[in-house]
């Protein structure tokens, strides 16, 4: 397996060190899996890091982006961090299957081995938030091998696209549900899937979002917004709304909020 490229010459805080086959032994049986060779061979050479090549591409499109899924760093056999954190992740994030080790988080999103239906695992993507799941290769060494340093991601033009009135009605729900009921994460997720829809449920959900009471929701609304004051609007937003709802943040006792929206109204005025 070739890794150059893979990691810098550093060690970093995910190094667990060299490990013997009563580690790998001891780990396998609390894992009640066999770890893939070409992951134990890998690990001998460093048992942990960070990546340089940091994607993985997919037809698929997901939380992270349209044709690829982010992985930051590669767990190494150890604990905390390192492999043995599975234990606690999968608990912690309700992953319930014991079969699913997690090589990488960055919950809600996992990159695991995936030994539910084989002994010899494939490599998945999991969104616990998102409820999707994407088998990314067919083994651990065909992963590492398709690992890539950049990416560059698909634009895609889904404005008004055309909804039927069910999907219209039920994305109106989902709207009122992870308003009412949902962590600000899971709001910026709804919001980032939203915007491929059509312009009266963005409209919708950027008033929704301009009510919330978390500062969360309203900086995660002016991601969107600093985009159309710098002239992304598409048509999408009323400059006249935009200009109000910018003002209106200009004066939130959040610091991160006040100094975004400030920052996006000279935008805006640039832009005119």
């Amino acid at each position: 397996m070739k890794v150059e490229g893979l990691w810098g010459k550093e060690l970093d805080d995910y190094n667990q060190g060299e490990f013997d086959l009563e580690t790998i032994e001891t780990i396998q049986k609390e894992l009640k899996i066999d770890l893939p060779d070409s992951y134990i061979q890998l690990m001998k050479k460093r048992n942990g890091f960070y990546l340089k090549k940091k994607y993985y591409p997919t037809d698929i499109p997901n939380s992270w982006a349209t044709n690829s899924v982010h992985v930051d760093f590669l767990y190494g056999i150890g604990e905390n961090p390192g492999i043995l954190d599975t234990i606690y992740l999968r608990k912690e994030w309700g992953i319930r299957s014991k079969k699913l080790l997690i090589i990488s988080a960055d919950a809600p999103m996992f990159i695991c081995l995936d030994y539910r239906r084989r002994k010899h695992p494939a490599v998945v993507f999991i969104d616990v938030e998102q409820n999707q799941e994407i088998q990314l290769a067919k083994n651990f060494e065909e992963f590492i091998k398709g690992l890539v340093d950049h990416i560059e991601e698909e634009e895609l033009n889904l404005y008004d696209s055309e909804l039927s009135e069910q999907e219209i009605k039920d994305y109106y729900a989902k709207i009122d549900e992870v308003i009412q009921k949902g962590k600000p994460g899971e709001i910026d997720r709804v919001f980032t899937k939203i915007l491929s829809t059509n312009n009266e449920l963005i409209r919708y959900m950027v008033e929704k979002m301009r009510q919330h009471e978390k500062p969360k929701v309203h900086f995660y609304l002016l991601l969107f917004l600093s985009c159309c004051a710098e002239g992304e609007n598409k048509g999408i937003i009323e400059d006249n709304y935009l200009l109000e709802v910018l003002d209106e943040f200009a004066q939130s006792k959040n610091r991160d909020v006040r100094d975004f929206s400030l920052y996006s109204l000279k935008e805006l005025h640039k832009s005119r």
